[in-house]
C-alpha cells in the first residue's frame, strides 16, 4: 500500500468542507442586497432588537401612535431623538435564509455593533461627543424598555404628554409623519437620560450623520446575538 504523503493539502477534502460556508455566505450576500436582512435598518418586514447601555439625549425625545406594515398592519410606537449620544449599540436580526434550488439554509443572524466603553460614559461625557454620535434618529417599535429613564424639562419647556402627533417639538426629533390630532409624547424641554436600552424594532432610521467608534458588522449561523 502506498504510504500518504504527510505535509500535503487535501484540496478535494478542503473544498468539500468549505463548500456549505461558502454558500451560506452567498446566501446572505444575496439576501442583502435583495433586503431581505434589513442591512439598511429601514426595512420594516424584519424585525431587529436595538440595545444600548446608555443614551444621552441633549434635546429631549419625542412619541407618536405609528402604523407599519411587518406582515400586515401593526401598530407600533415612533420614537424620535434630535441628537443622541449612546454608550455602545447593538442591532441583532434574524433571518431564516431560502434559495431557490438550494433550499433552506437555515437560521441566520446579522449583528451590526460598535461597543461600550471600557469605563461607561456618562450622560455628560455622551452629550460632549463621546461614544457613538447619532442625528434624528427614529425607531418604530413594537416595544422599547430601559431599567431608568429620565425626561428632564424646563418650566417654559414643559414635557407634554398627549401633544399633538404634528406638533413643532415632535417634528424636531425627526418624526415627520405624525397625524394631526393625534396622541403624542412631546419630552423635547430638556435632556433625556436612558439606562439599558432595549427596543424590538421594525425600522430604524438615521437622517443625519452617525459616528460608530470600533464598528463590527457580522454574520453568524443561528440565533446568536452581539
Amino acid at each position: 500500500m502506498q504510504e500518504e504523503i504527510r505535509g500535503v493539502t487535501r484540496w478535494r477534502r478542503s473544498t468539500a468542507l468549505a463548500l456549505p460556508a461558502t454558500v451560506a455566505i452567498g446566501a446572505m450576500a444575496t439576501a442583502m442586497v435583495q433586503g431581505a436582512l434589513a442591512a439598511n435598518l429601514s426595512l420594516t418586514s424584519v424585525p431587529f432588537t436595538l440595545s444600548s447601555k446608555t443614551v444621552a439625549a441633549p434635546q429631549g425625545i419625542g412619541a407618536v401612535m405609528h402604523t407599519v406594515d411587518a406582515g400586515g398592519p401593526k401598530g407600533a410606537a415612533e420614537v424620535g431623538l434630535a441628537k443622541a449620544g449612546l454608550d455602545g449599540i447593538c442591532v441583532h436580526a434574524v433571518q431564516s435564509v431560502n434559495l431557490p434550488v438550494i433550499g433552506s439554509l437555515g437560521t441566520w443572524s446579522l449583528n451590526i455593533s460598535s461597543p461600550a466603553a471600557a469605563t461607561p460614559l456618562t450622560s455628560e461625557q455622551l452629550v460632549a461627543g463621546a461614544g457613538l454620535q447619532a442625528n434624528k434618529l427614529v425607531l418604530d417599535a413594537q416595544a422599547l424598555k430601559a431599567s431608568t429613564a429620565t425626561l428632564h424639562a424646563a418650566d417654559g419647556s414643559p414635557n407634554v404628554i398627549g401633544a399633538a402627533a404634528d406638533s413643532a417639538g415632535i417634528k424636531s426629533t425627526g418624526i415627520t409623519d405624525g397625524t394631526p390630532g393625534q396622541f403624542g409624547l412631546d419630552a423635547t424641554g430638556g435632556r433625556t437620560d436612558i439606562k439599558n436600552l432595549n427596543a424590538d424594532a421594525n425600522a430604524a432610521t438615521i437622517s443625519g450623520a452617525i459616528t460608530l467608534p470600533d464598528l463590527a458588522i457580522g454574520i453568524a449561523h443561528g440565533d446568536k446575538g452581539c
